[in-house]
């Protein structure tokens, strides 16, 4: 059976989307949505395109496959294709296409999953910036327990040489209390032991 699958051309839509037709097979699973479950439990064969996860998503428009493409295109097996758009990159964990699902397929948790996916076959962002604000938030959070705003957002203006355009917007969030100006310490011993337990981890898994 062909099944179409829309994909944007591009972040902006700028150009005309393309309509592309993969083989399915009925009842088929692929080894792609397997590998999917295997790693965090998520059955994406649940999903039975309803959309509400994209009309959601408050940045669909600027990814160049939906949340709802992705998780069909997930399902068909296209790996490829998957690992190449910046949807999962783009994704902010705000659960709300998660608290939207009818089928509890848990999309946010298929997110998680695509960029470890990506980081293990040395995969990187096609925007630079998306991969410098994994690399400083996972910095602050290992050395501060939590997510120091203001701290990450100075840090990628810096690096991506955005610091004129964000300044002025960075100074009005923190006259109206919406930054802080420090850090917060929170369980921050107990979140280095962790990244040491992970890495620890992460070294016997790859000599195995």
């Amino acid at each position: 059976m062909a099944v179409k699958l829309q994909i944007k051309a591009d972040t902006h839509m700028t150009q005309k989307a393309s309509l592309r037709e993969f083989d399915l097979i009925p009842g088929h699973i692929s080894e792609f949505a397997s590998d999917i479950k295997s790693l965090h439990g998520v059955d994406v064969n649940m999903c039975f395109q309803c959309r509400k996860c994209t009309s959601g998503c408050p940045l669909a428009e600027f990814m160049d496959m939906t949340p709802t493409q992705l998780i069909h295109a997930v399902r068909l097996g296209l790996k490829d294709i998957v690992l190449d758009t910046n949807t999962y990159w783009l994704c902010v964990a705000c659960g709300t296409c998660t608290a939207r699902c009818p089928q509890e397929t848990g999309l946010l948790k298929v997110m998680d999953a695509l960029s470890n996916i990506a980081i293990k076959e040395g995969i990187m962002p096609k925007e630079p910036a998306i991969a410098e604000f994994y690399n400083i938030g996972l910095f602050m959070v290992k050395n501060f327990g939590t997510v120091y705003e203001t701290g990450l957002a100075g840090i990628l203006s810096l690096k991506t040489g955005n610091i004129a355009r964000d300044a002025g917007m960075g100074i009005r969030m923190l006259k109206k209390g919406k930054l802080d100006i420090l850090p917060h310490l929170h369980n921050s011993r107990e979140m280095k032991k962790l990244f040491k337990k992970v890495a620890k981890r992460e070294q016997e898994l790859a000599r195995s």
